[in-house]
């Protein structure tokens, strides 16, 4: 083990970190001094603290910790550092967890090959394009649904509202075997759901013989762009992947009307749902966000 570099808990008000690593954690540095991170381990060289790693649970997802490393890229010996780091995270494991959960980008070989060589597997694959609200209307050639309803219209019928969330929570867990998760109640769900705050009036169902058939849930970014995810069916069939499109066509048409030039998309490989939805992108041909597991 290389010795010339000292791990040992971060404390915040005594670290100095590098400005290379500094810049990396930009977005999470007021984090750093909260209660959001189970470990936070240094790794100081010369009295700078050149690398951090994390650990952090996520009670939504409650079988495993969550690992991050991040390091000084002008550092000497970045891979010997990049690992005495990650095994100091696994060797603190929550007694609870019985995986590791590690995300980066897919251009960050070393650690992608750090994460194999430690018994790391690719569990999933996210891409987040940005579309054009009119691209999508020339790839989607399907008719308009016919019938829907916004989330406000279906939440405010209480047996449409059970099986919103009904199908919510089902289609969840099925896309997420991979990482499980929690094992909540239907009123659970529905406080979680709606604390992410979508945009009722823009998320739409589609209805077959009065029952939920189909649905997307849209969160507003800004006056022009939104974010879709949480699409789902209640049956699985090619005739039922046409009417989540028809569904969608429904949906760009109302974008249209609102002044939304944009979509911002969140496509994992697990989810069935997206992933037909969004057929017509090439999503090989895109950068991606790499999840990794290793199960203890």
């Amino acid at each position: 083990m290389n010795t010339s570099f000292k791990l040992k808990q971060f404390n915040s008000n005594k670290e100095s970190l590098s400005p290379n690593l500094q810049n990396q954690l930009s977005s999470i540095l007021s984090k750093l001094h909260s209660n959001c991170y189970r470990q936070i381990i240094a790794a100081s060289k010369d009295k700078s603290t050149i690398g951090l790693a994390l650990s952090w649970e996520n009670p939504f997802h409650p079988h495993a910790d969550y690992l991050k490393v991040y390091l000084d890229e002008s550092a000497q010996e970045t891979n010997a550092l990049q690992k005495q780091l990650l095994t100091q995270l696994e060797q603190n494991a929550t007694s609870s967890s019985d995986r590791f959960i590690y995300s980066l980008m897919n251009d960050q070989y070393n650690i992608i090959s750090l994460l194999e060589s430690s018994g790391y597997e690719l569990i999933r694959k996210t891409y987040e394009p940005t579309l054009a609200i009119d691209d999508c209307l020339i790839h989607i050639t399907e008719p308009s649904h016919s019938t829907v309803l916004t989330y406000k219209e279906a939440l405010s019928n209480s047996s449409l509202k059970v099986e919103l969330f009904h199908l919510l929570k089902r289609n969840y867990v099925n896309t997420h075997q991979v990482n499980p998760a929690a094992d909540l109640t239907l009123s659970e769900w529905e406080s979680l759901f709606l604390h992410e705050q979508p945009d009722l009036d823009l998320s739409l169902i589609g209805l077959t013989n009065g029952s939920i058939s189909s649905y997307i849930t849209v969160f507003s970014s800004d006056q022009n762009s939104v974010e879709i995810a949480w699409v789902g069916l209640d049956e699985e069939t090619p005739i039922s992947y046409l009417e989540l499109k028809q569904l969608f066509k429904k949906q760009l048409e109302l974008f249209k009307s609102k002044g939304v030039n944009s979509i911002e998309t969140e496509i994992d490989t697990t989810d069935y749902y997206a992933c037909g939805l969004f057929s017509f992108i090439k999503l090989t041909e895109l950068e991606s966000f790499h999840t990794y597991r290793k199960m203890i």
